[in-house]
């Protein structure tokens, strides 16, 4: 057991989650010179695994880093070009290659949970708000405890000074019911709901064609399963689909409020082409609609719902639950985690996530970027702080120190996630980590 009544300098760094921003984050950490462990519950970009039938909407350029294509073109390996797109499978084997790169020899350990995280000898209300001399909060003299499960049941516990949680979203997808909480019957129902993205055009076809399907959200996730059963609607045309939303439509008519300077073209693409279906003889789409009960009778949902102050029936042969995702506290429950009350994210980059999004009215944040105004006349007259800067190591901070939340965890049930502003967090918080504000392997090619 180690010696908890001697500070020590925060490098042993574990990174809970083997998805492309883990993995980065453990290379970037591993490269300049940190002890760094890896624990995925799974199979190196288990989640992405499961999308992997999918085309991502952002191109290669801003879905890997300078330092990634770095070490990997010096061991001969053939990059796709920056504007080309990948599926999610390719997007699996860029990871997998980068798992096994040099630096990373020995420091992954996949199909290992982290079950449970505290201080070592250290409550949660131990040394409350507690800097203790010369600023250095007392709990870091405590080391992190993971305790860890590989396989079914092979429990140990390790040591850290730091930890990483990188572990994403999609394995805590939310529910459908109303305000946020389980329907009638969805608890009964959740194995036979898609909360994940199926695969309707490949494995899962047989399962769409020529049925009636439930879609349930407005986000990216939606319009993908929307799109792809409307594929299916020319060569299968009994295929119907019904499409509720739980916001009344904008004035400008369509369910999708499209991007002014979309960053991603395939992204307002996929928007747009989902706004069309509203339109199609084979859709029903049904807003200001809230799901009241769920129930499965002879290999058919049954879904009662209100639908603009009327209750309604639905019968139909799928329903998809694609009301996004959230980030799974459970972990941290034993640490003083602030998180923002709306987002779900850590506190300091959940009011900046809110902040914009109350302000323009848009539930998709630009999140951990930097954006900057057209002149520098505008700049300087700027108050929304967001038009001209949202890049600040300090908003990575959690309120339990040396503890921080990267990747699409860190966003809570927020959906604007994108790579590359994951990578600017694996940069700063090395900064905050090595306590050198000069680290940076990246270079200038991220700003």
């Amino acid at each position: 057991m180690p010696n908890h009544n001697q500070k020590q300098s925060p490098k042993r760094v574990a990174i809970i989650g083997g998805g492309p921003i883990g993995v980065e984050a453990a290379l970037y950490g591993a490269v300049a010179g940190f002890d760094v462990s890896l624990f995925e519950r799974g199979d190196i970009a288990d989640n992405v695994r499961r999308w992997s039938f999918v085309q991502v909407f952002t191109e290669w350029g801003r879905n890997r880093s300078p330092l990634a294509a770095k070490l990997l073109h010096e061991q001969g390996d053939i990059l796709p070009p920056s504007d080309e797109y990948s599926s999610g499978e390719e997007l699996v084997r860029y990871v997998e290659k980068l798992a096994a790169l040099p630096p990373l020899q020995g420091k992954i350990s996949t199909h290992t949970k982290a079950v449970s995280l505290t201080r070592e000898c250290c409550l949660k209300s131990d040394f409350i708000a507690d800097d203790g001399l010369h600023g250095a909060n007392r709990r870091t003299e405590f080391p992190f405890r993971l305790h860890l499960v590989e396989g079914k049941s092979a429990e140990r516990i390790e040591y850290f000074d730091v930890i990483i949680d990188a572990a994403g979203v999609y394995h805590s997808p939310n529910v459908m019911g109303n305000g946020g909480a389980p329907c009638v019957g969805e608890t009964q129902c959740a194995s036979l709901i898609d909360y994940a993205l199926p695969d309707v055009l490949g494995r899962d076809k047989e399962r769409f064609a020529n049925r009636h399907t439930l879609v349930v959200g407005s986000g990216h996730s939606a319009a993908s399963t929307l799109l792809s059963v409307a594929d299916l609607m020319e060569e299968y045309p009994v295929t119907r689909l019904t499409w509720i939303v739980r916001r009344a439509v904008p004035l400008h008519g369509a369910p999708y409020t499209l991007i002014e300077n979309e960053t991603s073209t395939t992204r307002a693409r996929i928007h747009a082409r989902a706004n069309a279906l509203v339109e199609h003889p084979n859709v029903t789409f049904l807003p200001r609609s809230s799901v009241n009960v769920v129930s499965r009778q002879q290999n058919t949902f049954q879904v009662e719902i209100s639908c603009g102050g009327e209750r309604k029936i639905i019968r139909c042969d799928n329903v998809a639950a694609h009301t996004g995702f959230r980030a799974d506290e459970s972990l941290w429950r034993e640490l003083q985690v602030q998180v923002h009350p709306a987002t779900g994210a850590p506190l300091k980059l959940g009011i900046e996530l809110n902040a914009h999004n109350a302000r323009s009215g848009v539930g998709l944040s630009t999140g951990y970027a930097e954006r900057q105004t057209r002149d520098e006349e505008t700049k300087k007259h700027a108050h929304d702080r967001w038009s001209y800067l949202i890049n600040d190591p300090v908003l990575l901070e959690t309120g339990e120190r040396n503890f921080y939340v990267l990747g699409i965890k860190s966003y809570g049930r927020d959906a604007g996630f994108l790579m590359q502003n994951g990578f600017r967090q694996v940069r700063d918080v090395w900064k905050l980590i090595s306590g050198d504000d000069n680290l940076n392997l990246y270079g200038d090619e991220l700003k």
